[in-house]
């Protein structure tokens, strides 16, 4: 019988980033993994993924970018009817009995749409670099959303059934399609996070979020403008904040966001 989930993970010249994190998949029920080389040189080989997973590569000729490697994934995994989509991005690293716990919470919750956690954000030595909690109630997320994204876009599982309803990731927000499709689906479904840690992230200094940051900024400017609530202190505090990250070099912001962690206690 066909595993209910899919695991979709773009991939553009990371294979060493890629078997680290197939080799962190430990659940003991059948996943399938699918791949999606966005043009790499060489193209990526499937190697490292644990049994009893079954792996498919998807190769596109040429760097489309992730936007299209998500959305050229997701078409072949909703053509083949899997319940479930869950994302990984090379180099990140899956905590055992992830997607077992995702898949657990929409089993009993029908109503929601997407589940991600929590997640540990290191340096290439494994160092934490800043501890941050995201919150796990749907009241909270929906307010929330509109002053930043409340999930980590390869720790997330979402449900097929919602992807087919609302669609998939926008090519309108480059380095923020992640943050648009989570504001669609919280705005039609509920949606969670987990209180356990499900993933380890790995900060890449040449990464999209640090390299592309300010195209990621006025993308995600963009979203918030999109759902914009004029009732909602987030919408007001949301736009402001990311018009001075603008301005603010990426040091300064780690080093703000460790202050603060301390400051509350997460340190």
């Amino acid at each position: 019988m066909r595993p209910d989930i899919a695991v979709l993970i773009p991939v553009y010249n990371n294979q060493e980033g890629l078997e680290r994190s197939l080799a962190s998949i430990d659940e003991n029920f059948p996943l399938d993994v699918v791949v999606v080389d966005d043009g790499s040189d060489p193209p990526i080989q499937l190697r490292g993924l644990p049994q009893p997973h079954r792996g498919f590569v998807l190769r596109l000729d040429a760097n489309m970018g992730i936007e299209h490697a998500l959305n050229y994934g997701l078409s072949w995994i909703l053509q083949r009817g899997y319940r479930y989509v869950a994302r990984l991005d090379a180099g990140d690293l899956c905590y055992p009995g992830r997607f077992f716990k995702q898949r657990d919470f929409l089993e009993k919750h029908q109503e929601y749409a997407l589940v991600g956690g929590q997640v540990r954000f290191v340096d290439d030595s494994g160092v934490e670099l800043f501890p941050e909690k995201f919150p796990t109630s749907h009241e909270e997320i929906s307010r929330i959303m509109h002053a930043r994204s409340c999930f980590i876009h390869p720790a997330v599982m979402l449900r097929s059934s919602a992807l087919q309803e609302v669609g998939f990731y926008s090519e309108h927000f480059p380095a923020a399609e992640d943050y648009e499709l989570f504001f669609r689906l919280t705005k039609r479904y509920k949606v969670a996070n987990l209180p356990d840690v499900v993933l380890t992230y790995h900060v890449n200094p040449k990464g999209i979020s640090l390299a592309k940051r300010r195209r990621q900024i006025l993308s995600r400017i963009k979203v918030m403008l999109k759902y914009f609530e004029p009732r909602y202190k987030e919408s007001w505090l949301g736009l402001m904040k990311s018009i001075i990250l603008l301005a603010v070099p990426v040091p300064v912001v780690q080093f703000l966001k460790r202050r603060l962690a301390r400051w509350r206690g997460w340190l």
